[in-house]
């Protein structure tokens, strides 16, 4: 009996709320956004403007985003560690068409400065998740 209920906890601690209930499989959100991250580490900036979705392309200019990166992210050093904090599933965000969205938040320590948090927005679009937000903090 307490082996169903150690199960039936763990199930419905993988459900996530977002106007409905439902069932999200982590994994094809998160690898988009920890490889998109890498070439943000690897300082590919433009490389990361063009890997990211339509809408972020259509509201961010390549150079303006180039210029950004260089002031923020650079001085920051190289990533010592980064960790999945935590995970919001929405399907509507203001400003935005409604749609699957996630935003990831990750605790990031870099050379130059620990404990940053980076906030990554997603947006699935064909069947495939998107990087349509970077945020560091």
């Amino acid at each position: 009996m307490k082996n169903i209920i150690v199960v039936l906890c763990l199930f419905i601690s993988t459900l996530t709320w977002s106007q409905t209930l439902r069932v999200v499989d982590v994994s094809t959100e998160i690898a988009p956004a920890t490889s998109w991250l890498e070439v943000v580490d690897s300082g590919k900036y433009a490389n990361s403007w063009q890997q990211a979705g339509a809408f972020f392309q259509k509201n961010v200019p390549q150079a303006l985003w180039v210029s950004k990166l260089e002031q923020v992210r650079t001085p920051l050093g190289a990533v010592t560690s980064r960790e999945g904090i935590s995970r919001q599933v929405l399907t509507s965000i203001p400003q935005l068409p409604d749609g699957d969205y996630v935003i990831l938040e990750f605790q990031t320590d870099f050379e130059n400065k620990a404990q940053s948090i980076e906030t990554v927005t997603l947006k699935k679009s064909a069947e495939q998740w998107q990087v349509i937000g970077y945020f560091i903090q």
